[in-house]
Formats: C-alpha cells, sequence, structure tokens
C-alpha cells in the first residue's frame, strides 16, 4: 500500500457502532429506491386500468425510464463531484416523491412518458448504488467499503421482498393511485437521514488536496482514462447484458407469471422471494470478493443466468418452477454490481467510482430498454416470452467471456 493510501486509511478510524449507523442509512436509501425501481411490473399492471394506455405504450415509457436510469448516472457522478453525493441524494428524493404522486393521475402517453418515464427515473437514479456508495466510501475507507458494497446492494433484496406484496395488495385492494402515493412516505422519512449521512459526510471527506485535483477533471478526461482501458471496456460489455436481464424480471416477470396461470398473490410472493434471495446473492459475493479474484465470480454470475434462460425455455412452468427460477434469478440478479463497482472503485479510486459506474449503467439500461420494449411488443403480437429469454442466454454466453478475459492485475488494495 502507497503513502497516499495509508494516509487516506488513517482518517477512517471509526468505532463500530458509527459503521453500523453509515451502512443502516445507505441500506435504507438504496433499498426503497430498488424497491420502486424493480417493482414497475407491478404498477404496469395497476396503471393499464386508469390511464387509458396500452401494455405496449406503457412497457415503451418504462423502457424510457431504463434510458433514463443510465444516462443520468454520469451526470449526476460528475454533480456528485462538483457538490456532494448527499446533495445527489436529495434531488432524488424531491425526483421520486414528484414521480410517485403525480404518475396515477396521467391520462394519455404523453404525460405518463414525462412523470413515469422521466422523472421517476431521474429520482430513483439520484438514489442508486453508486451515488449512495460515493457517499458512504469516504467515512468507511476503501477496505470497508469493499465488503459493505455487498450489504448495501443486499438492501435492494429487502425493498423488493417488502414492497413487492405490499404494492400487489395495495393495487389490489385499494387502487394503484393509493398505492403510489403511500409508496411515497418512505422517500421524505429519508430527508432527516440524508441530513445526518452529509454531516458524516463532510466529517470525513478525503484531503483537500485531493479533492480539487478530482474537481478540476471533466467528465470526457475522466472517460478518456476509464477506456483505454482493457477492463473497463469488457466491463461495459458484460453490464450491457446484465440490463436485459434485469428489465425482464423487473417489466414482465410478473405478467409473464400470470399468463401461465399463476395468481397475482402467487406471482408477488415470487418477487418477495426473488427480493429475499437478490440480498443473500448481493451479499454472499461481496464477502467473496475478498477471498477470490472478482473478474472470475463475475464470470460465474453470468454463466448462472445462461443456465436459469435456458430453464425458462425448456422446463414446465409450474408454481415450484416460478418460486425456484425467481430465487435463481435473484441470487444472479444484483451479485453483478458488487465484483463490477469493486474493480471499478480498485482500478481508478472511489472519488470516481459514481461516474465509471454510472457509466458503465449507460449500457446496462440500453439493454432494459430493448428487454422492456421489445418484452411489450411481443406480447402484443401474441408471441410470449420464449423470444426474450432466447436473446437473454445468449447475451449471458457473451457477458460471461468477457468477465472472464479481463486480466488477472492486482491493486495495491486487493484481487481484480
Amino acid at each position: 500500500m502507497g503513502q497516499f493510501e495509508i494516509q487516506r486509511e488513517k482518517i477512517h478510524k471509526i468505532g463500530a457502532f458509527q459503521i453500523i449507523v453509515v451502512v443502516a442509512a445507505a441500506c435504507l436509501v438504496h433499498g426503497v429506491m430498488q424497491g420502486v425501481h424493480d417493482n414497475y411490473g407491478i404498477m404496469l399492471n395497476g396503471l393499464l386500468s386508469i390511464t387509458h394506455v396500452d401494455y405496449a405504450g406503457i412497457s415503451f415509457c418504462i423502457g424510457a425510464g431504463a434510458l433514463v436510469y443510465g444516462f443520468a448516472q454520469p451526470f449526476l457522478g460528475m454533480l456528485a463531484l462538483r457538490k456532494s453525493n448527499v446533495f445527489v441524494i436529495f434531488i432524488g428524493i424531491l425526483f421520486t416523491i414528484v414521480g410517485l404522486a403525480i404518475t396515477p393521475l396521467c391520462r394519455n402517453i404523453c404525460t405518463l412518458f414525462i412523470f413515469f418515464g422521466l422523472v421517476l427515473p431521474f429520482g430513483t437514479t439520484g438514489l442508486c448504488f453508486g451515488i449512495v456508495m460515493g457517499a458512504i466510501t469516504p467515512v468507511l475507507g476503501e477496505r470497508r467499503a469493499a465488503i459493505v458494497s455487498g450489504i448495501v446492494q443486499a438492501s435492494a433484496g429487502i425493498g423488493d421482498a417488502l414492497m413487492s406484496p405490499g404494492l400487489e395488495k395495495m393495487i389490489s385492494d385499494f387502487g394503484v393511485r393509493t398505492a403510489m402515493t403511500v409508496t411515497a412516505v418512505p422517500f421524505l422519512v429519508m430527508v432527516p437521514v440524508a441530513l445526518w449521512l452529509g454531516k458524516k459526510n463532510r466529517a470525513y471527506t478525503v484531503a483537500a488536496r485531493d479533492k480539487k485535483t478530482i474537481e478540476n477533471q471533466s467528465l470526457s478526461s475522466i472517460l478518456k482514462n476509464a477506456f483505454v482501458d482493457r477492463d473497463y471496456r469488457l466491463l461495459l460489455i458484460g453490464f450491457a447484458t446484465c440490463g436485459f436481464n434485469m428489465s425482464i424480471i423487473e417489466s414482465h416477470l410478473f405478467s409473464q407469471y400470470l399468463s401461465y396461470g399463476i395468481s397475482g398473490k402467487t406471482a408477488s410472493l415470487t418477487l418477495t422471494v426473488y427480493g429475499i434471495a437478490t440480498m443473500t446473492g448481493a451479499v454472499v459475493v461481496g464477502f467473496l470478493g475478498t477471498k477470490f479474484r472478482m473478474k472470475n465470480i463475475l464470470g460465474c454470475v453470468y454463466a448462472m443466468r445462461v443456465l436459469i434462460s435456458l430453464a425458462f425455455l425448456i422446463l414446465p412452468k409450474t408454481v415450484p418452477f416460478a418460486f425456484l427460477a425467481t430465487a435463481l434469478l435473484g441470487m444472479s440478479g444484483d451479485a453483478t454490481v458488487p465484483p463490477t463497482s469493486g474493480i471499478i472503485s480498485r482500478k481508478f479510486g472511489a472519488e470516481k467510482m459514481a461516474v465509471l459506474y454510472g457509466f458503465t449503467l449507460i449500457g446496462h439500461q440500453i439493454g432494459a430498454f430493448a428487454s422492456s420494449y421489445l418484452g411489450g411488443i411481443l406480447v402484443k403480437m401474441n408471441m410470449g416470452y420464449d423470444p426474450l429469454w432466447t436473446i437473454n442466454m445468449i447475451l449471458a454466453i457473451i457477458a460471461s467471456i468477457a468477465s472472464f478475459s479481463i486480466r488477472n492485475n492486482r491493486s495495491p488494495i486487493g484481487n481484480v
């Protein structure tokens, strides 16, 4: 470890209680956001009855939101460098509340596109993994952050596990307007949490000399330095395929299970299993990243998706299958995030992680848009969901090969 890294580690000597509180705050912010972001598919069915927009139209809005979630991340990452990660979190809270409150009032494709396809996704972008980790890494230090990244990403599973059945029941009993309005309440609770997190962040900010150096860099120079790195390009390839896979789950899996004759209540319970499995997978991968090379872990996760996609193509679609397949989707779902963000952080520095991880999400969300919109078109054409899983299987093969091809470089603080 170099002298600079040693100096930075010295400022991160905080107590166990403070670490727990910081991690809990990060999990609250990220988990509630992800609980909204991953349940657009449940909202879709509720919005069908009140917005006068068809399945393909709402799927297009979800796809557009996926693009916003990707393209806005580098912008918000640079804003976090100029201002602070906590400042961006406040923006995220505001836009998310507005999007949730106004979307159920939309009655045509134009207004639905604005609030469900643009405003709401932009808000959740401000509460994304890269921004939240950028807020707590200066407090924890990179060594602790490497392990904590899996725990924070696992909070997404908690959000799914709690909000999937909750949203489905509220939409069924009280309608989508009440459900989305109630969902906005937890984001108000985040305001004091974000204020506290901002105070801790300022107390442990990196040295002014380093901060000034980072702030003087432009987005183009940061990206240029990253793109000359072969490993970063391979990460982009893998993460683009990841978006296609995740959007099948978030946008269409609930409706897909309904098309198999599975009840809405049972389908929502499978998403609860998905949330729990997502949490487990992210935590396990986070800890494995301290023992094994992250690129090998990443390659194995993508290989797991090949087998899951094949199962959707050839196995009978029964209730037991739905629970098992959804659990495996969860185990492999967010498990790509800790190794991907870990490789980026260790190769380029935690300060640039929000920007560079955010840029990988552009490819991720382009894949998500393709999956979301294509799924809507296929359903409208009565072609079913098999073509989606076939494409997903091919993309997962490509991602696995790309991940295993990352060089075995050793950074000052661990294995890549």
